[in-house]
């Protein structure tokens, strides 16, 4: 039988701690209480427990019913050691780190410790938000109570990236057997469709997949891994990412965009693109290349970032061609949501070799979100991110142009229309004929822009 023997007062003198730390730790389950006469009293066992712990530079090896230990994996490679405690807000606690050079990026000091706040930051990432529709639901029925604690349901695997959690009890399971790359995974089939959250809670990618929207990982019959993505309260969004594909298709090279169609569910149209990554790449926003910037010296946000990225490896040239093409792409399209999570670099597993990735996600885009009131009043306003405020101060930062021919750009407003009118939303009255005319305007502004920006790259370099 366990034994209560200490006080809060000799557990602070036991571990060497003040008696506020003790108080931290008991809310946090690293140490094992219980209420006997109205008193806090520890079991004697989780402190040696906690100071073996503190001595071996690990967590807690907790044995209680919310944690369990793993080791983070990026693949074949071992990351560092964790504790998972489903009852803690932030659940995530790593130990002994392995491999600093494959952790998630911003994760650990420059020194190679952990730093708690960012390693649980990046997990809440990797989870559905809580904005999803009808994640409540689904969460109460898996007598779960938070999001971030369904990526441990199937070892927190992803299409995304290679990290999963190996359990320490199964020290010689292979990435090779479970990672999705090349198993299959539960609920799969585009032809058996349930619903938009039918495979999250099992052996499943959607436990790991972010953003608003519904969204699912199918398996094509070719053995493609495709993400479909649904809609909200409109049915545009989906083609607006088939419009963003024609437009990439005229400007960009096959490589530098991922390619949307849509395909009909029985919850309406969805958006679908293949996969863009392999079973030894990960994608790494350009927020977590962002954070690195630190003091760097440069004339603007734009400049720092790229600047930053040159530093981590990717080659300058690389990376302001690819802000360049996504800047005039945006613009033309009016994307308001260029967010620093949907846009970023692909990083090889192996050797840790960074590119930009693919331009994607760009449904949030051709003044779907403008009301009646506003298409009235021929308000084709957005604001272009991340790098202005303004579509001029967008396009100032443009400082790559050899790859933009205007004349491939001749006959694309009606191609996007043709696309659009599939759309019921976006055929509403007065509304097709808005996005044409704003259309027009935005490639208008981009080819006017190019003609005075050309010169002046040319001029610097």
């Amino acid at each position: 039988m366990k034994k209560y023997e200490f006080s809060e007062k000799k557990a602070a003198q036991a571990l060497g701690v003040s008696l506020g730390r003790v108080s931290q730790l008991i809310a946090s389950k690293q140490l094992d209480s219980t209420a006997i006469n109205g008193k806090i009293r520890i079991s004697g066992e989780s402190i040696q427990a906690y100071a073996q712990a503190r001595r071996l530079g690990r967590p807690t090896a907790v044995s209680y019913a919310t944690a369990a230990e793993y080791t983070l994996m990026n693949a074949t490679y071992e990351v560092g050691e964790i504790v998972f405690d489903t009852a803690l807000d932030d659940p995530i606690s790593m130990g002994r780190v392995f491999d600093a050079s494959r952790a998630p990026f911003g994760v650990l000091t420059s020194g190679g410790a952990p730093k708690k706040r960012e390693l649980n930051d990046w997990w809440r990432h990797r989870s559905i938000p809580s904005s999803r529709p009808g994640l409540d639901a689904k969460l109460l029925s898996l007598g779960v109570s938070v999001s971030s604690n369904l990526p441990v349901k199937n070892l927190g695997l992803s299409l995304s990236d290679c990290y999963w959690l190996r359990p320490a009890a199964s020290p010689a399971l292979r990435w090779d057997d479970v990672n999705y790359f090349e198993n299959d995974f539960v609920d799969s089939s585009p032809d058996t469709w349930d619903d938009w959250l039918s495979g999250v809670g099992l052996s499943s990618p959607d436990n790991t997949s972010e953003g608003e929207l519904p969204k699912r990982w199918v398996i094509d019959e070719v053995g493609n891994r495709c993400l479909l993505k649904g809609c909200k309260a409109d049915d545009q969004r989906p083609y607006n990412e088939a419009v963003a594909t024609a437009l990439f298709k005229r400007l960009l090279l096959p490589g530098d965009y991922a390619a949307y169609d849509v395909v009909a569910t029985k919850n309406g149209p969805a958006a679908r693109c293949k996969n863009f990554l392999n079973g030894h790449e990960e994608y790494v926003p350009a927020s977590s290349i962002r954070q690195l910037g630190g003091r760097l010296r440069a004339a603007s946000v734009y400049d720092r970032f790229c600047r930053t990225a040159s530093s981590l490896g990717v080659r300058d040239d690389a990376v302001r061609d690819a802000m360049s093409k996504m800047i005039i792409c945006d613009v033309i399209l009016a994307n308001f949501d260029r967010h620093w999570r949907n846009f970023g670099f692909i990083r090889d597993v192996v050797t840790l070799e960074l590119r930009p990735a693919p331009l994607f996600d760009t449904g949030n885009s051709l003044w779907f979100n403008k009301t009646d009131v506003e298409i009235a009043a021929c308000d084709w306003t957005f604001m272009p991110r991340p790098f202005a405020h303004s579509v001029a101060e967008a396009l100032a930062c443009v400082d790559s142009l050899e790859w933009f021919d205007a004349s491939h750009l001749e006959g694309f407003v009606e191609e996007a229309v043709s696309i659009l009118e599939q759309s019921t939303y976006a055929t509403k009255p007065g509304r097709i004929d808005f996005i044409r005319e704003g259309l027009e305007r935005n490639v208008d502004t981009v080819i006017q822009a190019t003609r005075v920006l050309g010169p002046r790259i040319l001029r610097g370099r």
